[in-house]
């Protein structure tokens, strides 16, 4: 017996003894009883530091390779990342990723993603440094399948501390770098996609975009433990 199927043996139990319990005090009233009976959805918990009541603003850095495939991934890549924090992080606010890409438009040469975090006020930058992002089959303009490399970063804007440790509130905040990870992406697993199947290059690329997006946040927000990108459809 495996480590995991022995705690959902444990959890089966403590479930059946809580069942009995409220079929005791409560007169077996079935609707009672259906709530303890109801499946268990075991999740992996986020990696990455809570989201939850900050502001939030996202850069992204990509590859020239990666621009000359994908024109607007840097906006999309951030504008469906929100998206997402926006429906599964309690209390977020997170910068309109239009204002951050006029604001990247406007200091073209930032290179600290602590200024936009000062400029925009928030209390969390995350820099999205994308490496690698493919969707056409080398040597065969015929096959499509996505790879991609992505750096996170998160940096916390604090305030500097005094000896005794407590935050000096009239100087500037700094930003501390708190985490650190790669969001690895390859799709499908089985191989490379004829396009003549019904599968146009434009509908991979944005499915796989999707697919990209989705295994970033599992960075910061929990999902289930069946959850795979392998059953991502593509796009029509």
């Amino acid at each position: 017996m495996t480590p995991r199927s022995l705690v959902k043996m444990q959890l089966a139990a403590v479930i059946l003894v809580a069942g009995a319990s409220v079929i005791a005090t409560s007169g077996c009233d079935p609707r009672a009883l259906a709530y303890f009976l109801q499946p268990f959805e075991s999740t992996i918990p986020a990696k990455a530091p809570p989201l939850d009541e900050k502001k939030v603003v996202i850069l992204c850095n990509v590859t020239s390779s990666a621009i000359a495939e994908y024109p607007s991934l840097e906006r999309d890549l951030a504008r469906d990342l929100a998206s997402i924090f926006r429906k599964k992080v309690k209390k977020i606010t997170v910068v309109d990723p239009d204002k951050v890409a006029t604001w990247t438009e406007a200091h073209p040469h930032w290179t600290d993603p602590a200024d936009a975090a000062r400029d925009f006020g928030a209390d969390i930058a995350i820099f999205l440094e994308v490496e690698q992002f493919q969707s056409q089959t080398p040597g065969d303009l015929n096959m499509v399948h996505g790879d991609a490399k992505v750096h996170i970063q998160v940096f916390e804007m604090q305030y500097p501390k005094n000896s005794k440790d407590r935050p000096i509130k009239d100087q500037p905040k700094e930003a501390h770098n708190i985490y650190d990870a790669y969001a690895e992406s390859s799709f499908p697993n089985r191989g490379p996609l004829p396009i003549d199947t019904g599968t146009s290059r434009e509908s991979f690329k944005h499915t796989f975009l999707k697919i990209v997006v989705k295994e970033i946040s599992w960075h910061f927000v929990e999902h289930r433990e069946e959850d795979s990108i392998q059953d991502s459809r593509i796009e029509k």
